[in-house]
């Protein structure tokens, strides 16, 4: 039997979906875990595709990001001693958060028939479509001859029914991200000729968590901009990934040395060491400088000239 899958299985807790190539038919695989469901559709019997995009955040993934960076970070900062690793816990549900959003666009595929219409649970993102509908169509064409323009229909927000051209200038996202990196730098060098770079902890954090979720929002709107625009996006979420883990790490554990010192005796809160303070806010503002202007010189680049 030569039978094959169009798509790597689309799994989740307690459903998992598959959509299979089966000799002249497509076979349908939709999961609860308790019980599964098959449906088969011969390729000479599909009248239509029709692909609908949804906008990158809706309330759960926006919900689900935040309270798990929050808790995360709260238990991290605050938790005294082996209270810590109970951060853990939002952690991981922080890591699948990043995950999902970073799946880009979720959608959804119809498939119709002249008696049935289905929605395809094994294709839910964009990603997973670019690469199953082009298969599923060539395999109609194959069946049927070429289609004419209503017989595979791609509806998508915001965009017109005719070819997309691509779009070279840079959306206001990117500029906006790219804008307040530079500016953190420059907070970040005024800090530290005042010598005042402990007073820039708790603002470094909160900017560096809003590159990270301002960074991979800009990389999933990569098709609207250049290749270099889309990658200073992920360089610069990647980044500040890292900085905002070195920065909770050691603020972490400047507090229980502090609170160490504090059961020993003779330590006011105003002495508090950060650990690698002056290291940290020079290599912040130096990374920042750099990705920042670099995406400025990529905007200016591809900046398409006004129209005369």
């Amino acid at each position: 039997m030569n039978r094959r899958l169009l798509l790597p299985r689309e799994s989740g807790l307690f459903r998992y979906a598959e959509l299979w190539l089966d000799g002249a038919e497509i076979l349908y695989v939709n999961s609860s875990r308790f019980s599964e469901r098959y449906s088969r559709f011969q390729i000479s019997d599909i009248q239509a595709l029709v692909v609908t995009e949804f906008s990158l955040w809706n309330p759960l993934r926006s919900a689900s990001l935040g309270l798990s960076f929050f808790f995360t970070l709260l238990l991290l900062i605050l938790a005294p001693g082996a209270w810590a690793w109970w951060a853990v816990v939002p952690g991981i549900w922080l890591v699948f958060a990043l995950l999902d959003v970073a799946r880009g666009p979720r959608c959804r595929l119809v498939l119709h028939t002249a008696v049935s219409t289905v929605t395809i649970e094994a294709v839910r993102t964009m990603k997973q479509a670019n690469q199953a509908v082009p298969a599923l169509r060539a395999l109609i064409t194959s069946v049927q001859g070429e289609l004419s323009r209503d017989g595979m229909t791609i509806t998508a927000p915001i965009r017109s029914a005719g070819d997309v051209p691509v779009v070279k200038n840079t959306p206001l996202l990117q500029r906006v991200l790219f804008g307040m990196v530079v500016a953190h730098a420059g907070i970040l060098a005024v800090l530290f000729f005042a010598k005042q770079m402990e007073n820039g902890l708790g603002l470094s954090f909160t900017l560096l968590a809003a590159e990270i979720v301002m960074g991979i929002i800009a990389f999933n709107r990569r098709r609207e901009v250049g290749i270099w625009v889309a990658a200073l996006s992920m360089v610069i979420a990647i980044l500040a990934t890292v900085d905002a883990g070195v920065l909770g790490f050691s603020m972490t554990k400047s507090w229980i040395e502090f609170f160490r010192a504090v059961d020993r005796g003779g330590v006011r809160p105003e002495n508090i060491e950060w650990l690698w303070l002056r290291e940290q806010t020079v290599a912040r503002a130096i990374w920042h400088a750099v990705v920042g202007l670099s995406g400025w010189v990529a905007w200016l680049i591809n900046k398409e000239p006004d129209a005369q």
